[in-house]
Order: structure tokens, then sequence, then C-alpha cells
């Protein structure tokens, strides 16, 4: 156990969280992630062996020594009562009725037989360790029978003994963040108020509406409703009542945007900064410092221009590089934004009632317009799905035509076999998905269907694997950080290429001017920052801070720079259907009251910072989830708060405005703590943010913990 957290800790940044470790025994995915770390453990427990082989001795001579200590009292203690005991004993000895004389019968010796010194180091010496000799111990025992050592040890122990008995019991928390030491603050649009009522009822409700709709059922009325109200939630704020921004009205009115088709894509480990790269970034001077003089070389700085040449298509975005090509003089306008998030799923599960609205045609009656054809939804991914049961929650998300790599290398599959190796310790290479996309297209198009894609990239997973091991010298120096950092960009650079085959195979089919694509990241990665190889319990900004893309040919070039999450996309993606009126009018209403349901705001009209004296507070609950919580406000974004949601992590502040690599956060292990820091750097405006985080965070938690019926201990 020492080697694995020494290891862990080492090669990822982070502890392991042994409550967690039950989740790994079943899962053959997680137990391949686990061994992927079997050289560090190797290394770690040869070292911790080769140093006891020379520190066992003097540490259990030590220990010996000590224990020695502790016993003395009671051998003192026993060897002056003994005189007045013994002859009690002996007396009971006496009045026991005599043995049977066919039995053996035990011979009574006094104490004295044994010479106590003889004794002492005779036990000594089986508890020694192997190869120890006896005049050590004797010595050590005489050390040890010293006033000064016996004085040292004693007080040491008493003090230990009397702080622990007057150190406070630890407090039984009521609510899930530790709010202890906080002022008394009223909250009362938060107070007794909860998010959760009865399903509404809505008349274009299908009878059996199917996959994410399972709890929308009228509830009895002895039971606490569990399904999610925006109407009730105190902390929504809904920006639909805004009308569509500007500078895209135009095209969606007049029918220039037609969204037959939806490709959906979950970049990997995908950082902001590198979608795309951009000169005189933090990322570039970060490579930059690996040179002499933080001067890149003219065939590196070459090859760094091309890294991501897709991206910057997509974006719109000037990545600072000089090019000699035009690649796509066309642009693929777009929405491009930055989200903080960690892992998340997309719910697509309303194509479910979408498609059995009036005038979805049936297979009998299908008409070139495409609004009324029905949606057909695909996952695909070129790495396994048995990681964390996810094969169990995608078909709950709504899809049930998979592609996994546990089905692209069954014979059965269409295109098998796989035709290159495994990249990493979760599968193959996205490349190996491009026939099943070509099929996915050529499929719905022939059904008269409307394609929803969504992909989950891998090759960009630690280890960072590529085919045939084909990788560019991008950084000067080759210690341990900068070559994962160098193994990672060119990932970067096969998934941006990836992308573009993506556009290529949209381009071949004809379907590209009718395709929205959207392109997010799962969670950033702090490589770069402090060397994380993965998100797992790294509260650091740069497994956070990932991009976002919205991207449609006729969709004008347009920046969102404020702070969104995750859990704005399907919302975008419903708005932009309906007012490019890509879906028939009957479906609309159905449509809108789907899109009322969802917590984030819409990409496509004005975001809303603040309502009625309420923050648009963002939260993001961090890998792998019940240890921290990340919290931020869309009207303060330069502030962020990492929440403990249990009793051995820390609180973290960070002001982005002066520290945006959060090189100096402000870590404490509790809040009052952490509010004192905060009060001596900042005005009190700062420190009242950093209450209201806290309590609406706790509201956030309980009503989540309410939502999906978990109950966890002491609670």
């Amino acid at each position: 156990m020492a080697a694995a957290n020494f290891s862990v800790y080492v090669f990822t940044g982070s502890e392991i969280h042994w409550r967690q470790a039950k989740t790994f025994t079943g899962d053959a995915a997680a137990l391949r992630t686990l061994l992927s770390g079997l050289t560090g453990f190797l290394i770690s427990e040869s070292l911790l062996i080769a140093a006891a082989l020379f520190t066992a001795h003097p540490i259990h001579l030590f220990s010996g020594g000590v224990l020695h200590v502790l016993a003395w009292p009671f051998r003192w203690g026993t060897s002056h009562l003994h005189p007045h005991v013994e002859p009690w004993l002996h007396g009971l000895k006496q009045a026991q009725p005599l043995p049977d004389p066919r039995l053996y019968e035990q011979i009574y010796l006094h104490d004295g037989y044994l010479d106590e010194s003889g004794e002492d180091e005779e036990g000594d010496n089986l508890l020694a360790p192997l190869g120890a000799h006896t005049n050590s111990v004797s010595e050590n025992r005489r050390t040890t029978d010293r006033w000064i050592p016996r004085v040292f040890v004693l007080a040491f122990v008493f003090l230990a003994v009397t702080l622990r008995c007057l150190r406070p019991s630890d407090p039984v928390l009521k609510s899930p963040v530790d709010l202890s030491g906080l002022p008394s603050l009223q909250y009362n649009y938060l107070d007794f108020n909860t998010s959760l009522r009865s399903p509404t009822s809505w008349d274009w409700m299908p009878k059996h509406p199917g996959a994410g709709f399972e709890d929308w059922k009228v509830m009895h009325k002895d039971k606490d409703p569990l399904h999610y109200s925006p109407l009730k939630n105190p902390l929504d704020i809904s920006n639909l009542q805004k009308p569509v921004l500007e500078s895209i009205r135009g095209v969606l009115d007049d029918g220039s945007v037609k969204i037959k088709h939806v490709v959906l894509l979950k970049l990997e480990s995908a950082r902001a900064d590198t979608f795309p790269l951009r000169k005189d970034s933090f990322l570039y001077d970060r490579i930059a410092e690996t040179y002499d003089n933080d001067k890149i070389p003219r065939d590196v700085e070459r090859f760094l221009s091309n890294l991501t040449r897709t991206a910057e298509f997509l974006t719109g975005l000037d990545s600072g590089f000089s090019h000699n090509d035009s690649l796509r003089a066309e642009r693929l306008h777009n929405l491009d934004l930055h989200s903080e998030e960690s892992h998340w799923y997309i719910v697509w599960s309303g194509t479910a009632v979408l498609n059995k609205q009036p005038g979805i045609a049936s297979n009998a009656s299908r008409t070139d317009d495409f609004t009324k054809w029905p949606w057909h939804s695909i996952w695909m991914q070129s790495v396994t799905d048995r990681y964390d049961d996810q094969n169990k929650l995608t078909p709950a998300l709504g899809f049930h035509d998979m592609k996994t790599k546990e089905i692209i290398e069954s014979p059965r599959a269409k295109h098998y076999p796989v035709t290159s190796e495994e990249v990493n310790y979760y599968g193959y290479a996205d490349t190996e998905l491009r026939q099943y996309i070509r099929d996915a297209i050529d499929d719905t198009e022939r059904d008269h269907e409307r394609l929803f894609l969504a992909h989950l990239t891998g090759t960009t997973h630690h280890p960072w694997g590529l085919p045939n091991n084909t990788y560019e010298s991008i950084l000067g120096s080759e210690n341990s950080h900068n070559k994962d950092l160098n193994k990672y960009l060119n990932a970067v650079g096969f998934q941006d290429k990836w992308l573009a085959g993506i556009i290529d195979i949209l381009e071949e089919k004809g379907v590209a001017n009718e395709t929205l694509f959207v392109i997010a990241g799962d969670h950033g990665l702090s490589l770069p920052n402090d060397g994380g190889i993965t998100p797992y319990d790294n509260p650091h900004v740069g497994s956070f801070a990932v991009p976002i893309v919205l991207a449609h040919p006729q969709l004008p070039a347009l920046e969102i720079s404020a702070p969104v999450l995750s859990n704005q996309i399907v919302p975008s993606i419903l708005d932009l259907l309906i007012e490019s009126k890509s879906i028939p009018s009957r479906s609309t209403k159905a449509a809108k009251d789907i899109l009322s349901l969802y917590e984030g705001q819409s990409l496509i009209r004005p975001l809303i910072q603040e309502q009625d004296g309420i923050q648009d507070w963002q939260f993001t609950v961090m890998n792998t989830g019940g240890s921290w919580l990340a919290v931020r406000s869309i009207a303060k974004p330069q502030f962020r708060l990492v929440i403990p949601l249990v009793n051995d992590v820390e609180w973290r502040f960070s002001d982005l405005s002066i520290d945006p690599q959060e090189l100096k956060p402000v870590v404490r292990f509790n809040l009052v703590d952490l509010a004192v820091v905060i009060r001596k750097r900042y005005d009190d405006e700062v420190l009242h943010w950093l209450y209201d985080a806290a309590y609406v965070s706790n509201w956030w938690v309980e009503q989540n913990w309410k939502r999906y019926g978990f109950h966890p201990k002491g609670h």
C-alpha cells in the first residue's frame, strides 16, 4: 500500500482515495488502467525493500527501546505488588484439591528462580531481527533503562494522550459542505426551498416516451418528488426570453441554416489552449522555455504552426502563426466558446420524444423534406466502454446503436478485422471508426433518417500512444514531464488531423452544408502546468478549461468569451433546431417544452450574468466525484473556489485575474482559515463572494443528493 501511494503520487500528482478502490476490483478496464502504473509501483516497491534492508535493524532497536521504556512502569508496578500478592496466590494454590496422582504434577517455582535481566535479554533475542547480536540488544536496554530516555518517552506519550483527550471531536455534519464558522448570513431564497416537484404533464407526451423519461409519471403522494423543475430552482437563470444574438438572427430567420444532421465530438483531455494552439500563449511559452534563450527552432515552429490547423478552421480564430498555404479557404463558421467542465455526457433522449410527434413520416411515407425524418442516434468510440460501467450509462442516455472497441473488434463486425494495434490501455486509434462513420451517413441518408452522431475520441488519453509510435520532437529538454508533454502534443496533432478526416467524410457524402458540428472537451489536463497526467483528484484550473465549438457553414463567426459549461450544449442544439426551423412545426412545441427543462442557458442568446441579485453559479463535479466540487459564477469569473466534500482534502481559492495559471492558490483545510487569508488580501466583496459560493454549493449538493436518491453515511 505504501508503494502504491508513493508511485501514484509521483506519477499523477494525487493521492489514492482507498475508499474508491472497490470500484476497480470488478472492472477489467479499470484494472488495465492500474496496470499502466505497474512500472512505477515496482520501482517504488524495490526502493522500499532496499531501504528496509538497511533501516530495519536500527528501527527495530529504536522501537524496541521505546516499548521497553513504556513497559517499565508496568514492570516496576508488578515488582512492587508481587511480594504482597504472592502469599495470597500461594494460599489459593494450597487450598486447591490434590490432583489425581495418576497425572503429572506441576512444580511451583517462585519468581526468583529466573533472573530478571536474563529473561529480558532472552525475550529481546526472540524479537530481534535476523542477524541482530545479543550484545547490541543488551546495550540498547541499558540505554533505555536510564532516566533521561524514560522521561523523554513517557513525557511525549503523556502529552500525546492528554492532547488527544482535550481535542474536540469532529462535528457531525448536517450538510455536505462544512460551513463551520460561517457568519450568520441570510439566504432566504434558498432556505427550505427545493428544485424538485412532480413531473409536468404535457398533452404531446407519448404514453411511453422512452429513455430519459422513465420518471415521467405521477408520483405517489407518500413519496418525495424526484423530478427536477427549473421553475422551482431558486438558482436557475434562463435566457430563453432573450432574443437570438443579432449577428446570427438573420441567417436563422431566412432559412439559410439547415440542420439535417448533428455530429457531436467529445474530445478526450482537450485543453482550451490546444484548440487551437496559439502563438505567445502559455502553452507556446511552456514549449519555448525548454530551449536555449527561450527560442523555438524554426523547424519546430513550422511544425507547431500546422499542429492544430483544423481547430483554426473550425473556430475561425487566428493562431498567430504564418501559413504558406490556405487549408480550406472557405471558413466553416461557428460559435466558439471556452468552458470549464469535468467529465460530462450528452443526454439526447429528446429524440425519442420528437420521433413520436405528429408529422414525422413513417417508413412507407418518407419525403424529401428532412425535417419530417425521424432521428437516429449513434454513439462511437474506438476505445472500451466497459470502464466504470459506461456500457450501461450510454443506452440510458438514449444511444442504443453503439460502435465501441468491443464491437469493432468482434469477428461479426462489418469491417473486421481492426487494421491497427491498440494505442493505449483503452483501445485503438480514433481513425479505426472512419468506415463506420461513412456507413452511418449512408444508412441514414438511404433510410431518410436524421443522424445524431456522438463520438468520444480516445487517442489523446494517457499514455498518448500513436499508431507506429510516430512522434516528432517538439520540446527541447527531455525530462519526464517534458517527454509526456511531447507525446501529448503529438496526440493533439493526430486528433486534429482526425477531425479534418471527419469533415472530409461529411463533404464526401454531400452533407457538410446541412450538418451542425459540435465539439467540446470532456476535461482538461494540467500536464503543462504541474506535470499532472490525469485530472483524477487534481483541482488545478488546467484540468477544467476546455473548448466548446458549434460550427455550421452558414453561421457567422462569433466568439463568446463569457464562461460557460458543457450542460449548455444540448439546450443550444435544441434552440438552433427550433430557430432554424429544422424541425416540423408540430414538433416545435414539444421541443420548446423540453428545452425549458435544461439547467444551462442557451449559447445563441445573450447570457445573463446576474438576475434579481442572484449570480449565475456554475458547478463542476471533479473526477472521480465525491471528493471535490469546483464552483464559480459567470458574474465574477475571475474567482474560483474548490470545495472539499470529504475531510481529508483542502479548500482552494484562486483569483485568475492575477494568477491565471494558479501558481499560488490559497489552500486551507477549513473555510474559516481560508476566509482569514481572503480577508487580509481582498476587500469585503470578495469575502462575501466566498461565503455565497460555499452556501449555494451546499444547497446545490443537497438538492442533487435528493434528486438522485443518494444518502451518504453521517448525513
